[in-house]
């Protein structure tokens, strides 16, 4: 069983229910084939360049623990719903696992160019 990253990216002028809908079908076929580990809504974005004539998306960050025979059938699951306009896998590895907490929080004294 590998980890993975999984980034999609759903239309922004779907209905909140339509919302709600997708992510309980996307969920049900990522646990047939493996398990979730997190789940990160980065809310809507802008988005580089137009991707089926919209300059906005709604991010949705996956953590997932499945086999890497897996990746196909969730690839092919995405690009026949026609509410997602990207996704995208990356398989994590000890190399490119990123930080295990994220940074700590700077906390400035003073203003900058105000007097102290």
């Amino acid at each position: 069983m590998g980890r993975y990253e999984n980034i999609i990216v759903i239309n922004p002028d779907c209905t909140k229910e339509e919302e709600e809908d997708l992510l309980k079908r996307i969920t049900a076929n990522i646990e047939k084939f493996g398990a979730i580990v997190k789940i990160d809504d980065w809310a809507v974005r802008k988005l580089a360049y137009p991707i089926k004539k919209k300059d906005r998306g709604h991010y949705f960050f996956f953590l997932l623990e499945m086999a890497e025979e897996n990746v196909a059938p969730l690839n092919k699951f995405y690009r026949t719903v026609d509410l997602i306009l990207r996704h995208m896998f990356v398989a994590v590895t000890e190399a490119n696992k990123g930080p295990e907490k994220p940074p700590e929080a700077v906390v400035f004294d003073e203003l900058e160019g105000e007097p102290a």
